[in-house]
């Protein structure tokens, strides 16, 4: 969506994903990715697994002075209040909630829309193939991909 409609991306990463390991595989994987899409980003190195019990305020901070710098229209992240059957991350409710203060703090001058990851897959072949080429050292089964939903690998 974002690449056929040219819309400069820039995408900010909260976490370096230790706990999943591979995580140099997987840094090398993730800057491939965003240069082959034509992608920005920033990598903070806040606590994998553990946003929940960091600095709400800090995190917020730290991505607001990136939104102002970047001059970020639109944040897209996960839904907050999201539970999601066979793949949930408290990481990533936790990304909603910071992406929604983000917003709120610079007065709503910022658009803001959250993935629903719920809902069942139409392009799990698209996706698939997406995620074997770029990120190999991820070993998701096609069944898994059908019941993360759109929004999984648009974000990865």
């Amino acid at each position: 969506m974002f690449v056929d409609s040219k819309i400069e991306t820039t995408i900010i990463l909260l976490t370096q994903g230790e706990f999943g390991g591979f995580r140099d595989i997987r840094k090398t994987e993730f800057e491939l990715a965003m240069d082959w899409w034509g992608f920005g980003y920033k990598r903070f190195r806040f606590p994998d697994l553990g946003l929940n019990f960091f600095p709400l305020k800090k995190m917020v901070k730290a991505i607001r002075e990136v939104v102002s710098r970047e001059r970020i229209t639109i944040l897209v992240s996960f839904n907050p209040n999201e539970i999601v059957s066979g793949f949930d991350h408290p990481d990533h409710n936790r990304a909603g909630e910071i992406a929604r203060l983000v917003s709120v703090s610079m007065g709503g001058r910022r658009g803001l829309i959250f993935w629903e990851s719920s809902g069942r897959a139409t392009r799990t072949g698209e996706r698939i193939k997406y995620v074997k080429e770029f990120y190999p050292s991820q070993k998701i089964p096609g069944n898994i991909l059908k019941k993360l939903g759109e929004s999984y690998l648009l974000i990865r």
